[in-house]
């Protein structure tokens, strides 16, 4: 199981490789103010990096917001079996 997802985590990168190469044109990026240039493949990559993060941010939250219920969720039944 851990080669199936090794050899699928390898053919995502040499995809995501090979667009970037294909993708070398030159894009003007604006944030917070800033402006610059910069290869429209390295540009989109950022962005999907950036929105990676979002959502295991989010992920990250919810899953200790669940742990805090469930423990507080069996705290509540042990008190009430003494």
């Amino acid at each position: 199981m851990i080669w199936t997802f090794t050899i699928v985590a390898i053919v995502v990168l040499v995809l995501l490789v090979i667009f970037m190469m294909q993708n070398q044109g030159q894009a003007t990026v604006y944030f917070l103010g800033l402006e610059g240039q910069m290869a429209l493949g390295v540009a989109m990559l950022l962005a999907a990096v950036g929105g990676a993060v979002v959502v295991a941010v989010v992920a990250a939250v919810r899953i200790i917001q669940l742990r805090s219920r469930g423990g507080a969720a069996a705290r509540r039944l042990d008190h009430g079996k003494k």
